[in-house]
């Protein structure tokens, strides 16, 4: 190969690890995402629980229903692929504490807060685990996050729905 040739290879390769594409110095541990994905199943299930209690309307309790269902499922793969990295779960997961669980007070508003906290909290795990998808280097995450991420949007897009809907006074 002539120098030239060489030269411009590496000019191209460090080019694309300075933009970010391809190789990055910074990319999210493993043991990380699984820990954050863990945390955030496990406060989709306590609110899912929480919405089937004190829901005013039938939509949210029946979403509520459903955010128990979809998020205990992904902890299910969340946790097996810890298993199968040989990583500690418990170990990586954020504690929980007051402000992961929003304090809805059970009033009449209860429906469009919940619904208004949903959509913000699945808006903000979609873009982060879409990061994490791109920054990834280890093929089984990013095969996961691939299969969460479906669910994740249909989630937000039922939030979203129940925000605009007049029966849950989502006019916050």
């Amino acid at each position: 190969m002539s120098r030239i040739k060489m030269w411009g290879l590496a000019i191209v390769a460090g080019w694309l690890m300075s933009a970010g594409v391809g190789w990055s110095a910074d990319a999210p541990a493993t043991a990380t995402v699984l820990g954050k994905l863990h945390h955030a199943n496990q406060k989709e299930i306590s609110m899912g629980k929480l919405a089937q209690k004190n829901g005013k309307s039938r939509p949210v309790k029946d979403y509520g229903r459903t955010l128990v269902k979809d998020h205990m499922a992904a902890d299910k793969k969340v946790a097996a692929l810890a298993k199968q990295e040989n990583i500690d779960l418990a170990a990586n997961t954020p504690a929980m504490n007051d402000a992961d669980m929003a304090s809805l007070p059970v009033d009449a508003d209860f429906d469009a807060k919940f619904a208004k906290a949903m959509l913000d909290d699945h808006e903000q795990a979609i873009n982060e685990l879409s990061s994490a998808r791109d920054g990834t280097r280890d093929a089984k995450l990013r095969d996961l996050i691939d299969e969460l991420l479906p669910t994740l949007r249909s989630h937000r897009d039922t939030a979203k729905r129940l925000v605009e809907s007049g029966s849950t006074r989502a006019s916050l």
